[in-house]
């Protein structure tokens, strides 16, 4: 078509010249083209809905859109200067009077105007209201073109033809702007229908394809057997689809027809929705199919995550996940407007609005109630696809069906309230599974307690099965603290191999696993008592020299302290670690030595908590110590309260140590006919 861009204006003075001196006369500028329409759509697809909803109300049956999928649209990109959007339908159309006092009036009501809320031919429930969609194509362009071909009074079928340019309309606000009149204006058309083009684009994105289908889906509420939305990419004439209804994946189970409530209640009575709500599969991360999409006279008005519902209600997490749904009320577009001007929501804070509000607050927990099984029973069956659980406990207590129970109680209970989304972490759902081998069996050691303490159950048969599970939780408990051990002392291989490992991993992981330097050695039953004597070493400490210490390298965002403090039933160890490959110099050796004789110095001054620990000493961890001087090497083979380790006579130790402790285990788990 062609660009025409000229435009002529008359001057607002003129139009009032008339006005008496008694009278008032409002002007509206036509900036509010700018503030009240064009600022309402900044989206393409947002666009193409307004427009395809006009050609629907034209009682067109087939409606072509033309759009370069995927492309940045910018008037000032040379790349994409040439490109155009084109909306083409075979509707009655217009005519250059119906031009002028519809389409070019702004604002104003079509069912006021028309004295019908139903369309010419086809009788169907209009979309339209307000009279401002058609300013919707200048929130992403700023050239509409208008090609319109209606029938006259005479039954001539003619075009008219015109071209709207913003800057030309915004230019100035108090004359009658005039679009430039096209060159097919009042020839002979074939066919009615209208068609649209935009041209001079803001920088805008067409969505993807993909995108593009949804979200046109997602604003069109059922599809009709005489109606047609066919989307092509202007780049390619192959590849284009046709709007349809959008694909919801409903989680089975979980889906409620609200056709069956009682209706939203009003003042004036029940007032009738249709369609339904459900949980989705999955989570959905695209917000055109998320929620719930409400439609009056088909056609999207507004979408909500929840109808503004509160927290704390059963099922609540899962419900703002999952929540999918489409419902119909065309009430909320009849005879009052309750629609907001870009047709994106509705007014929630007006009498009828706060009515749905209500009865989609309580269909919502209604929801939750039915859906939460639906969708633990799913995240269940994705945790045993995904953690091969029935595989280790088959591989792992092949004829111990109490064990396997026990342990599937377990993993169901870490699950429960599990995401769906979580699930798809690996690392998470390994966690899971080691946590259910560790619980199952004291879970059902609990429960066989709790029989045995029954007077009705106390009988040898109920003791003798209370020792078997005893045993069973010990065993496999054992078997969980063998396999994080092994998992410890591979990562102690792994730092000491690495030549780049700096101290702070070395000092973090001994602390966490003290049993390194002495398989013996467990953290479980002394950490309260290690954090109280930590805390009043330090505070001990800062008053009698003046001075911080930390005792502790976890937490500790700063490279001190130099040493670790571990404990042990009876025994506090000063231990200083040095990275691999160190030469310990002497001066370290002596701040060594100085930590522990003032650790001792607080101990034997504070007997209360030196008698728990009447073992002190120090370890020091590293591969050189030949710049150590005589005195030094004296005191590290005559001290006895003085240890010196390299790392690989660490690991060594450790390696040899646990191959007895996991030979132990393992004959535990066998028994003497080697069967569990």
């Amino acid at each position: 078509m062609t660009d025409l861009t000229t435009t002529s204006t008359v001057p607002h003075d003129a139009a009032v010249a008339d006005v008496g001196p008694n009278e008032y006369v409002m002007t509206i500028s036509r900036l509010t083209i700018d503030k009240l329409g064009i600022k309402l759509y900044d989206r393409v697809s947002a666009v193409l809905a307004e427009l395809v909803a006009n050609a629907y109300d034209a009682d067109a049956e087939v409606v072509q859109v033309s759009v370069p999928f995927g492309k940045l649209l910018s008037s000032s990109d040379p790349a994409s200067q040439n490109y155009e959007i084109v909306i083409q339908d075979d509707g009655h159309g217009m005519t250059r009077s119906e031009i002028n006092e519809q389409y070019l009036k702004v604002g104003s009501d079509r069912r006021q105007r028309t004295g019908s809320d139903t369309s010419r031919l086809k009788h169907r429930p209009v979309m339209g209201r307000k009279g401002i969609g058609k300013l919707a194509p200048f929130g992403i362009c700023r050239q509409v073109e208008v090609l319109s071909a209606g029938r006259t009074d005479g039954g001539r079928i003619e075009f008219a033809h015109l071209i709207l340019n913003l800057d030309d309309m915004l230019l100035d606000s108090d004359t009658t702007y005039r679009p430039m009149i096209g060159p097919m204006d009042r020839t002979a058309a074939a066919e009615t229908g209208t068609t649209i083009t935009l041209r001079q684009f803001n920088r805008k994105r067409v969505p993807s394809k993909e995108e593009l289908s949804r979200q046109l889906a997602a604003r069109f509420g059922v599809a009709r057997a005489d109606w047609l939305v066919s989307v092509a990419n202007s780049l390619d004439e192959n590849d284009s689809f046709d709007v349809g209804e959008l694909p919801i994946e409903v989680l089975e189970g979980t889906r409620l027809d609200v056709s069956e409530e009682d209706g939203v209640q009003t003042p004036d009575g029940p007032m009738p929705v249709t369609g339904w709500v459900a949980y989705s599969k999955s989570p959905y991360k695209d917000p055109a199919m998320a929620g719930v999409r409400i439609f009056a006279r088909g056609k999207l008005v507004a979408q909500t995550r929840d109808f503004g519902i509160g927290a704390g209600f059963t099922g609540e997490f899962k419900l703002r996940s999952y929540l999918v749904g489409v419902i119909h009320a065309e009430w909320l577009d009849a005879d009052e407007d309750l629609v907001r001007s870009d047709r994106q929501d509705i007014i929630w804070s007006s009498e009828l609005g706060e009515a749905l509000s209500v009865w989609g607050q309580s269909l919502m927990r209604k929801l939750a109630i039915a859906g939460e099984q639906s969708v633990r029973t799913r995240t269940w069956e994705d945790f045993l696809s995904k953690s091969g659980l029935e595989q280790r406990l088959k591989e792992q207590a092949p004829n111990d069906e109490s064990f396997r129970t026990s342990v599937r109680a377990a993993a169901r209970l870490l699950v429960k309230d599990k995401d769906r989304e979580a699930l798809k972490d690996e690392d998470h759902v390994k966690s899971i599974v080691q946590l259910a081998f560790a619980l199952g069996p004291q879970r059902t050691l609990m429960e066989a307690l709790r029989e045995a303490a029954e007077p009705a159950t106390n009988t040898l048969d109920t003791v003798i099965a209370l020792f078997e599970r005893a045993s069973v939780a010990e065993m496999y408990s054992l078997g969980q603290v063998a396999s994080e051990r092994i998992q410890v002392v591979e990562r102690l291989r792994g730092l000491i191999q690495d030549p780049s490992t700096l101290e702070r991993p070395l000092q973090e992981l001994i602390e966490g696993a003290p049993w390194l330097l002495s398989p013996e050695w467990t953290p479980l039953g002394m950490n309260e008592t290690l954090q109280r004597v930590r805390s009043s070493f330090e505070s001990w400490y800062n008053t009698r020299f003046n001075e911080p210490i930390a005792t502790s390298t976890i937490g500790t965002p700063r490279r001190e302290p130099d040493f670790v403090l571990l404990h042990d039933s009876g025994e506090l160890r000063v231990v200083e670690i040095k990275r691999v490959n160190y030469h310990i110099t002497g001066a370290e050796f002596d701040r060594a030595m100085n930590y522990l004789g003032r650790l001792e110095e607080f101990l034997d001054s504070n007997p209360v908590i030196g008698d728990q620990f009447k073992l002190r000493s120090l370890v020091i961890v590293a591969d050189h110590i030949d710049k150590l001087g005589y005195s030094h090497r004296s005191s590290l083979a005559n001290d006895r309260r003085i240890h010196h380790r390299t790392w690989r006579e660490l690991l060594d130790s450790t390696v040899r140590a646990h191959q007895d402790f996991l030979t132990r285990v393992e004959a535990m788990q066998h028994g003497p006919t080697g069967e569990l």
